[in-house]
């Protein structure tokens, strides 16, 4: 399965500003949903784990829509994609995509380059460290990509 982001609302299946219920169905096509807790005071969401090992996170706001769409990267490299513009978000190394991106918007490093957002796309990618050695799978993907509505990291 390809998941297509389209920013500014879609993730494959999903859409930002969709219903609880409508997205509870759309994760049931996809696997197995799970409740996710958050951080104390936030609204629980909902998450599925693909047999590829693709984490697929859905964020709520108070009013039961959704506010954010978050892929981890799958386990292996058969089976499920994430792509942005034809480019594969988890098997680009990090600093091809954020040279891609660049050249279509405003891209900002954070976290000693553990986090590059791309704030017009909606967009934010993070790797758990950076790249150490030229073998540093870790450090040369992205780990994660959300998408989310505007104004949810304010």
């Amino acid at each position: 399965m390809i998941i297509v982001l389209r920013p500014p609302d879609l993730a494959g299946p999903l859409r930002i500003g969709a219903t609880g219920q409508d997205t509870v169905d759309t994760l049931r096509q996809l696997g197995t949903p799970l409740v996710l807790c958050r951080a104390t005071g936030s609204r629980p969401g909902w998450g599925v784990d693909r047999p590829s090992g693709l984490f697929i996170g859905v964020y709520f706001d108070a009013h039961d829509r959704v506010e954010a769409i978050e892929l981890g990267r799958p386990g292996d490299n058969t089976g499920d994609a994430v792509t942005y513009n034809e480019l594969d978000v988890f098997t680009t190394p990090a600093a091809d995509l954020v040279t891609q991106l660049r050249r279509r918007t405003t891209v900002h490093e954070e976290h000693d380059g553990h986090v590059f957002t791309a704030p017009d796309l909606l967009l934010t990618f993070r790797r758990p460290t950076t790249l150490e050695t030229p073998d540093d799978e870790d450090g040369r993907f992205f780990a994660s990509v959300l998408l989310a509505r505007p104004g949810y990291h304010d």
